[in-house]
């Protein structure tokens, strides 16, 4: 039996199914965070993007998200260490970390 991908792919060489494969739908990252300019230190909120569906803890319009959401947070191979602000259990922060 083969091994699950993430297990065998970088986060660079996985498709765009593999990676968006690997969200648990946390809501992490459609929450609205606070950034202090001097310090650069994020605050968390309960605040949801708009587009954000409690209930079904999925964006209401994945594909447009960006466009219609200037500060919507496009998680990527690239940012995905960067991610500190991500719950410990977001696979993709995890496997960024190794």
């Amino acid at each position: 039996m083969d091994a699950p991908f993430w297990e065998t792919k970088s986060l660079r060489a996985m498709t765009e199914a593999e990676w968006e494969s690997l969200c648990d739908g946390c809501g992490r990252c459609c929450m609205v965070l606070l950034e202090e300019t001097d310090s650069g230190r994020l605050y968390e909120t309960n605040v949801a993007c708009k587009l954000f569906d409690v209930a079904r803890r999925r964006c209401t319009n994945y594909a447009a998200r960006q466009k219609l959401v200037k500060d919507c947070v496009k998680l990527s191979p690239g940012n995905a260490a960067s991610l500190t602000w991500m719950p410990e259990t977001c696979a993709y922060r995890r496997l960024a970390r190794g």
